[in-house]
């Protein structure tokens, strides 16, 4: 195991020590862990108390002296289409020289504070229950409860605004680097980021029209809605 891998394990071990004392959901701004397979692959929560709204990232934290860090967005939200794999490597120096906090409250000021967050905080906080089969696995304790009408308006959002299944952009290969994009904030500054691709464009699966859709089981029977077990439809 490569020095920085463990110094990234000593810094989530410590995160999760530190908000093991707060009592309430409310006040934690991340949660974080490795994936069992593949330590370079980080499952990330990260939540604005203020508006409510929580988005599952993931990151991919490459070994490098200057470790790439690639990011993708798997909620619904105004900064980047659900499955962009975005470079964050300009963000390294924090990670390298003062470790996992400081890069964490990057990314949390990338999509609370610098761009115009209108996402739903109902939305995402159904979306990620319904939509999200690894978010069920690495965040058990995050579940909660879903209530009428959530499936229904995960599926309605789905279906009208055409973003990728996040079930089918979750590949754990290393990014591959593109061709730089920018981000436009709220204040109309614009931030620099790169865009990434995991796999060859040729290879890529497009939404069709009609293709069938399957929900990850939301753990409430929706009175308004199918069964979980249904495929849904566009």
């Amino acid at each position: 195991m490569v020095v920085l891998t463990r110094k990234l394990l000593r810094d989530w071990k410590s995160l999760n020590r530190h908000y093991s004392h707060f009592n309430t959901r409310e006040n934690v701004l991340f949660c974080i862990r490795p994936q069992d397979s593949n330590l370079h692959i980080w499952h990330l929560v990260i939540y604005n108390p203020v508006t409510t709204v929580e988005l599952y990232l993931k990151l991919y934290i490459g070994d490098e002296e200057e470790p790439s860090i690639i990011l993708k967005c798997l909620s619904p939200n105004t900064l980047f289409p659900i499955g962009r794999s975005v470079s964050l490597t300009h963000l390294n120096y924090f990670l390298v020289e003062d470790g996992f906090l400081p890069l964490l409250q990057q990314i949390w000021r990338l999509f609370f504070n610098n761009c115009e967050q209108m996402g739903s905080s109902r939305l995402t906080f159904a979306w990620n229950r319904i939509m999200c089969k690894e978010f069920k696995i690495q965040f058990p304790e995050l579940l909660g409860n879903l209530v009428s009408g959530d499936y229904a308006m995960v599926k309605q959002y789905y279906n009208a605004s055409g973003v990728a299944n996040p079930n089918d952009v979750m590949d754990d290969t290393q990014p591959i680097l593109t061709t730089p994009t920018q981000c436009r904030s709220s204040n109309g500054e614009t931030t620099n980021t790169i865009a990434c691709d995991d796999f060859p464009r040729s290879q890529k699966r497009q939404r069709s029209t009609g293709e069938p859709v399957n929900f990850v089981t939301p753990g409430l029977e929706d009175e308004d809605e199918f069964p979980h077990t249904k495929k849904l439809r566009r």
